[in-house]
This record gives structure tokens, sequence and C-alpha cells, in this order.
């Protein structure tokens, strides 16, 4: 019996100033807790290396970080818009879109949910509070620590994510402004929070491809449910 584990690339988060790759540790100890081999991808934007990524590894996780530039979803750059990473747009999208085409397991955290819904030709909410009017937003930047969940998600029965947590509702932390707005073609929505912000978005007819806007990397050792998550992707590879 083989004891090699599914090979997970990471895309990697990357200072501009000290021209840096690196990922918090919750990252790769969760995949590779879930019986998995997280490595951190390098930073690139050559589609032939990009294209080796894509062959070699047998799933990807798409990490949190920095705002996607609203060019790729036909918006100009408001105020209140973040920081930006052309680097990982490049890369990330070039990734995604491979990974659906070749129905490769696909995992993306809170940017991850994002870009991958950009990728595919949705809209993002720049900014919830600036944006969304009409409605109270509830808290979605939160000042408690990382593995604290803060508010509550209503998860859709018979989705990936309700089988995977194996509940209806779960308690989440919360380190956003931005959201998926328009939903891309192919996804559904599985999850969303108390105020209707969208939580988790899945690709149907796929292996799986899931991303979810909360950080389970950061909730997993202190509430072991959240490894479900990465040992969904894990076994989708193998």
């Amino acid at each position: 019996m083989s004891n090699k584990r599914p090979l997970i690339g990471i895309t990697p988060w990357y200072d501009y100033s000290n021209q840096m790759t690196f990922i918090k540790k919750g990252y790769c100890e969760g995949v590779n807790e879930a019986g998995g081999l997280g490595v951190l991808l390098p930073m690139c934007t050559k589609q032939e290396i990009l294209e080796n990524m894509v062959e070699y590894c047998d799933g990807f996780l798409i990490s949190g970080g920095p705002d996607v530039d609203p060019k790729y979803y036909n918006e100009i750059n408001y105020s209140f818009n973040g920081d930006i990473s052309p680097y990982r747009d490049t890369m990330e999208i070039y990734i995604i879109k491979r990974a659906i085409e070749l129905n490769k397991p696909l995992f993306g955290i809170c940017r991850g949910i994002q870009i991958m819904n950009v990728a595919m030709g949705g809209t993002l909410y720049q900014d919830l509070h600036s944006q969304i009017k009409g409605k109270d937003v509830i808290k979605h930047s939160q000042t408690a620590p990382s593995w604290y969940p803060t508010h509550k998600i209503s998860i859709k029965e018979g989705s990936l994510l309700n089988k995977l947590l194996k509940s209806n509702t779960i308690e989440v932390n919360s380190f956003h402004h931005q959201s998926v707005k328009d939903l891309a073609p192919g996804f559904e929505i599985s999850s969303t929070s108390e105020d209707g912000i969208i939580e988790c978005i899945e690709y149907t007819n796929h292996k799986f491809a899931l991303g979810v806007q909360w950080h389970p990397e950061l909730m997993w050792e202190s509430d072991r449910i959240f490894l479900a998550l990465f040992e969904g992707l894990v076994q989708s590879c193998k």
C-alpha cells in the first residue's frame, strides 16, 4: 500500500519590498494534518511554469491575502479598495481556471473565495460597509483572537459544505472587508452570514471546488470540525 500523500500546492503571500514569499503556518499544517503534503508554491507569472504547477500538484489551496484588482471584474479601483498584488492575481487566476478545466481539487480561503469567483466571471463588493446600503452589515473584520468565532453562518442542506461539516449552522471567525457580489456562472451559494453576505461557494459538477470567506486555517487547532475542510480537499485528491 502506497503511503504517498497528495501534493497540495498552496499559493503564497508576497512582500514586494523585500521580495519574499511566505505563508502562515495554519495552511500547510492544516493540509498535512489532513493527510496531504502541503507545499508553498513559488511566486510566478510565467505560463510555462504555472502549467507545470498545475500538472504536478494534485490539488490547490488558494490562500488569504490582499484585495483582487477590480480591473478583473470590470470596475475602477475605488478609494475604499485595499492593497492589491498583481503577481498573485495573475498566478491565481491562471491556476483556478486550469484547475476547474481539469477537474483538479481546489479550496479557496478568504481572498481565495473572492478570486475564485472573479476568475470564473463573478464580481466583488470592494468594501462591504461602503457599498451595501439599506441594511445593517455585521462586523466582518473582528477585533478578537484569530481562532475565536464571532458570527454565525447558515449552511445549505445537501451542499458539499453541509456534508463536510455535518451541520446546518456554525460559528466562524471573520477578517475581510470584501465579499462575493455577483456569483460567477457554475457556482452555487452554500452558506451566508446573518446579514446575507456570502460565506461559501462551490462549483457544481466538479470533484472539489470550494471557497469559504472565513479562516479555517486559524481555527482547526482549537476546533477540529474545521479540519474537515482540509480533509475534504485531501481526500478528493486520492
